[in-house]
């Protein structure tokens, strides 16, 4: 006998369908093998831009952040001619533990100290939902280019992050707040962290900004609320967030937020619906300084034509640099790289004790 979920609904009263839902598409370094390097192992030919979603480090082996990636034209555009390599000086491997005694994989990835006084701040970037670190170094080397320090962790049963399996959605919350304690630990400037969340990435990212301090949060093709995304892709009459457990929703837990917010988001992603990215964006409250920018033609990852940085590194990093200036000037550096603020003055580092 089939029973529709509607008619589940009334004789349950409620469903949480939190569990259901495909939040992970984990590869644990232990996994990685000849397939999952092999750019046709999913059945992508040339034309989908299959390089980009090649995992090739095992356990044993070291991030290569100096990769050469295929740079679309686009995306380097006005003042970008090319995204420097990262150098290994600035290269920090940082692992944290989280509760049970296993250890998730981090690193910390130290400004170059040029960009727009941005070499101050520290973005805590929590990433999407397929595999490792390795697959998003094209964003984590984009945010190093513009400046930032960038500090960039991996969830459980990703890359090398243990235990194997996935995280249930209460551990990624906990682990959430584990990896911003822990990025506050390393950053240079503990008030300067932006809480930085893409795709699924926006709900751990949206746990931190509910229960942590930061001078700004960014959302960029993010996953907000799982009622939204009922709503959204189901054929239902009655509220999304009768079937779920509330621990996603953003646009609940970020209500009375008053960390500055930017929302980034393309009207050609086919992942996540720019409705529920709008949703989250008239949720926060009025009065704290916001903004949402809509980018023509920016998909939702990496890989096809690319998300919101690949249609353009210049104007994405104008639109991130320009709302820390408007909004979040705190996120900012009060003097130019080699200088600090003591007793209203800015002097050299190396004249201050």
């Amino acid at each position: 006998m089939r029973v529709s979920l509607t008619s589940l609904f009334f004789l349950t009263g409620c469903i949480n369908v939190d569990g259901l839902l495909p939040f992970f598409d984990n590869i644990h370094c232990s996994d990685v093998s000849e397939a999952t390097c092999d750019p046709d192992h999913k059945g992508w030919d040339k034309d989908n831009d299959p390089d980009w979603d090649r995992i090739c480090s095992a356990c044993d082996e070291e991030y290569d952040w100096s990769t050469e990636h295929p740079w679309r034209e686009k995306t380097l555009d006005g003042n970008f001619t090319d995204v420097r390599s990262i150098d290994p000086d600035l290269i920090t491997r940082a692992p944290f533990e989280i509760k049970g005694g296993k250890e998730l994989d981090a690193y910390f990835i130290a400004s170059h100290g040029g960009g727009n006084d941005t070499h101050e701040a520290t973005i805590v970037l929590s990433h999407g939902r397929y595999a490792s670190i390795e697959h998003y170094m094209p964003r984590v080397r984009f945010l190093h280019e513009l400046g930032f320090n960038v500090f960039v962790w991996d969830y459980r049963g990703f890359g090398k992050s243990e235990p194997k399996n996935p995280p249930s959605l209460p551990q990624m919350m906990s682990d959430a707040k584990a990896a911003f304690d822990h990025a506050k630990d390393l950053a240079p400037y503990p008030d300067k962290l932006i809480i930085y969340g893409m795709s699924v990435g926006g709900i751990p990212a949206g746990e931190m900004a509910a229960n942590r301090d930061a001078c700004a949060q960014i959302y960029e093709a993010a996953f907000n609320s799982v009622a939204a995304k009922i709503e959204t892709n189901l054929a239902i009459t009655f509220p999304g967030s009768f079937l779920t457990s509330g621990v996603m929703e953003n646009d609940k837990k970020l209500a009375d937020t008053r960390i500055p917010a930017l929302i980034l988001h393309g009207d050609a992603d086919d992942r996540i619906h720019l409705d529920e990215a709008t949703r989250l964006f008239e949720s926060l409250p009025e009065d704290l300084p916001k903004e949402m920018v809509i980018i023509k033609e920016a998909g939702h990852g990496i890989g096809f034509q690319g998300g919101v940085p690949e249609q353009g590194l210049t104007s994405y990093g104008r639109h991130l640099v320009d709302f820390l200036d408007d909004m979040a000037p705190d996120c900012i550096a009060d003097c130019g790289y080699g200088y600090t603020l003591n007793d209203g003055a800015c002097y050299p580092v190396e004249s201050v004790d």
